[in-house]
């Protein structure tokens, strides 16, 4: 398939793809980085609730900064806000904001995952 094509498809979901694309110097990289990222998910996910549930909020503030970096390096802008969000209110211990939009962080991320599983497959 080709690039156009491909930012297209992600487009269609709200990915700022072409900017994320130019950024990396084209598709091929862009693609090579964004399957290591969606391989890395599940493990990152497992390390970032572990954090949350033992209330360890300045390793939890690690792991969201990198979750926003890596979301907005990839045009997935709406998980790199809400992961932004997240990363702010731990680094102010704020255990309860964190505890309370969790769910939206996770869904966030399986947006994202799906997305991502879909793209691999064109």
């Amino acid at each position: 398939m080709d690039t156009d094509r491909k930012i297209a498809f992600l487009e269609q979901y709200g990915v700022d793809a072409r900017t994320s694309i130019e950024n990396m110097m084209g598709i091929e990289t862009y693609d090579e980085i964004m399957n290591d990222f969606y391989d890395s998910l599940p493990q990152e996910l497992s390390k970032i609730d572990n954090f949350k549930n033992i209330g360890d909020m300045p390793n939890y503030a690690i792991l969201v900064h990198a979750m926003k970096s890596n979301a907005r390096s990839f045009g997935f802008t709406k998980l790199g806000d809400i992961a932004y969000a997240h990363e702010m209110a731990s680094k102010a211990n704020d255990v309860n904001y964190v505890n309370e939009h969790y769910n939206e962080f996770l869904n966030a991320v399986k947006e994202v995952q799906e997305i991502i599983s879909k793209y691999k497959t064109i």
